[in-house]
């Protein structure tokens, strides 16, 4: 059984819209918000506006198993056999179809936003322990730190010119830390020898596992341990002046 994502008490705003919002609980302790078919029917009205060959797409990969076994009833018989089956897959098929769409529409609005790749990983199943935003400089480039079972990934993602910078920087403070442990670096982009966006999920499922399930959390632990803290920033108004002592009247 696989275990849930995990992430070190931060959630970007990219993974919280792309995952259609948080549901809040009422006084009575149960979900409050829409249920699963209004979620479908919004689901399906947005990606029909922003893909209309989705819908399109999807009836083709219904009706290409229903011909079939339309045909194949016709051929081999019995029809009343075939067709059900073919109704049965053309409906799987569909919905396949229409859920990469929904995908592909997914990471096409969230393309080029602060926070996307960590918003795609916070969702990903599997034991996956990202840490958002462990630096991020001036031009909204930003990296982002993942510990798994292949090790620790390092992320970097932005429009500015200084992620590669954030990039290295965060590589050689890791592998201070960790010692042996493989470390692996990813830039998402579009350019020669970057992971686009849509593919960030499939590259990382298929980084070879170098950790025992027992041996992440420790290294998760002991890089948090490691991690500079952020800095508080005071609530309200600032005093113009402050007197000597330190001491605000």
């Amino acid at each position: 059984m696989a275990r849930t994502n995990k992430s070190d008490g931060k959630v970007s705003a990219a993974g919280k819209a792309a995952a259609g919002g948080e549901r809040t609980k009422g006084a009575d302790g149960k979900a409050a918000g829409p249920g699963r078919l209004t979620q479908i029917r919004t689901v399906f009205r947005l990606t029909r506006q922003r893909d209309p060959r989705a819908v399109w797409w999807s009836l083709l990969g219904l009706l290409i198993p229903v011909a079939i076994g339309v045909l194949l009833g016709l051929v081999v018989g019995p029809l009343w056999v075939w067709l059900p089956i073919g109704i049965m897959l053309g409906l799987i098929s569909a919905m396949n179809v229409f859920s990469r769409r929904v995908q592909q529409t997914a990471y096409a609005e969230m393309e080029g936003q602060p926070g996307a790749a960590a918003g795609i990983i916070e969702r990903m199943r599997g034991d996956w322990r990202i840490t958002p935003a462990v630096a991020v400089n001036r031009y909204q480039d930003v990296v982002h730190r993942v510990v798994c079972r292949a090790g620790v990934v390092i992320i970097a993602e932005g429009r500015g010119r200084g992620q590669r910078d954030l990039l290295g920087t965060e590589v050689r403070r890791v592998r201070k830390v960790i010692g042996e442990t493989p470390v692996h670096d990813i830039v998402i982009g579009n350019g020669p020898g970057e992971v686009p966006l849509p593919k960030l999920r499939s590259t990382l499922m298929r980084l070879p596992p170098a950790l025992r399930r027992g041996e992440v959390e420790p290294l998760a632990r002991r890089l948090r341990a490691v991690s500079s803290p952020t800095l508080p920033i005071p609530k309200g108004p600032i005093p113009r002046s402050i007197p000597r002592g330190g001491k605000i009247r």
